[in-house]
């Protein structure tokens, strides 16, 4: 009989979907940085090495980050939108990842000057 190796590494059966709008406004290629197991809102200011993941939306404004560990979660997005001033847009979210209650998360990410 044939062996198989174990696996190094099971994949969480978890996801955040966003889609991200700005004044009802899709706005595509906006960046999503997550941070795991955060308590408190991390902020603007962070550079990109602070948070523990980044996904992007696509051209249809919408991104996933699949295999989320369990725990509250802070979503940080920066975007740019050509049809309001200032240009750059950014918001944030909490989100609540639980393989027994909501092991995917599907929302809008609302985003503002």
């Amino acid at each position: 009989m044939a062996c198989t190796p174990e696996p190094t590494e099971i994949p969480l059966p978890t996801q955040i979907c966003v889609k991200v709008q700005h004044h009802h406004q899709p706005i595509p290629d906006a960046k999503i940085y997550v941070k795991f197991n955060a308590d408190s809102f991390p902020g603007y200011q962070q550079g990109p090495n602070y948070y523990d993941a980044v996904f992007s939306a696509g051209a249809d404004a919408r991104g996933c980050l699949s295999a989320v560990p369990e725990g509250r979660h802070w979503l940080v997005a920066f975007g740019y939108d050509s049809l309001y001033f200032p240009h750059d847009v950014r918001g944030s979210m909490q989100v609540d990842i639980s393989l027994n209650q909501q092991p995917k998360v599907d929302t809008l990410l609302y985003i503002s000057e």
